[in-house]
């Protein structure tokens, strides 16, 4: 862990293993995949919701850089591909996966999420090419050079702060692997201002807000590696999201993309203030 991606607190590993189980424990009891009303996957419905939020069906947050983060998997071409999910959550994305023709293994430190994800894969008739454990990413139960590809779906803030887990990721990754990450950073004012209206003020239990160079360090290792940062403006979306609804709502939203794209035009140096990213590594 880099000497700014720093834990909230003072707790060992093994206590912020404790904290984090129970914490995710509770938010994914009864979660349905996808912010549908059903546990049937349809992964062209999956394409549509992973959008920028300013589209009619689309995410109200997030979307769009779990989008780019499918792009960068080549996710229509995942035929016999092997895929490790970490914190794989209630295992939506790795059931995902799987339908697209993947081999995926997936793991989460939340024995709840784990239950869920293994109905899911039963439900979406994957549970042969899905499979599911509860485990830390700091020791991962796997065989050397395993996996073609390696996912860290809005996870790493929370793994990094744990002991070696890149060090455990370059070990289950072939040579030729790639690693692809999504993630929130610091250093966006409108960021910040959004977490004081999302969040009330309180990060999730064990948030570790990533910098640039906490990325650049989890990537020590690796042959070539490159960070895509995005949302500048664009960040007002985080304040906004439960009004989505609202057609003026998606015009500002669709306006502000539109702005970042400008201003990353004319002043490229202004990426470094983006509040998110998605990221490849190879092996």
């Amino acid at each position: 862990m880099s000497s700014s991606a720093q834990a909230p607190s003072t707790f060992t590993p093994a206590q912020w293993e404790e904290i984090e189980r129970e914490e995710h424990d509770r938010v994914y009891a009864g979660m349905d995949p996808f912010d549908g009303s059903t546990l049937r996957i349809d992964p062209a419905r999956v394409m549509v919701w992973e959008d920028y939020c300013y589209k009619a069906g689309a995410r109200p947050d997030r979307g769009h850089r779990t989008r780019r983060l499918l792009e960068l998997i080549d996710v229509e071409n995942l035929d016999g591909k092997s895929i490790l999910d970490v914190g794989c959550g209630i295992g939506q994305y790795s059931v995902f996966f799987a339908l697209k023709g993947a081999i995926v293994t997936a793991f989460d430190i939340s024995p709840v999420g784990i239950e869920q994800a293994r109905k899911l894969a039963k439900v979406n008739g994957v549970e042969e090419t899905c499979h599911f454990e509860v485990a830390n990413a700091s020791s991962m139960p796997y065989a050397d050079e395993t996996y073609d590809m390696i996912i860290y779906h809005e996870v790493l803030h929370h793994a990094i702060k744990y002991p070696r887990v890149r060090e455990e990721t370059l070990r289950v990754l072939k040579p030729g692997g790639r690693v692809v990450i999504s993630e929130t950073l610091r250093g966006n004012a409108l960021l910040s201002l959004a977490r004081r209206f999302s969040m009330a003020g309180e990060e999730a239990k064990g948030d570790v807000i990533l910098e640039v160079e906490d990325l650049r360090g989890f990537a020590k290792g690796f042959n070539a590696y490159r960070i895509e940062p995005m949302s500048l403006l664009f960040m007002i979306k985080r304040v906004v999201c439960s009004h989505m609804s609202n057609p003026l709502v998606r015009l500002l939203l669709r306006t502000a993309k539109k702005t970042d794209d400008v201003l990353f035009w004319a002043f490229p140096s202004l990426r470094q203030l983006c509040g998110e990213c998605v990221m490849i590594m190879r092996k």
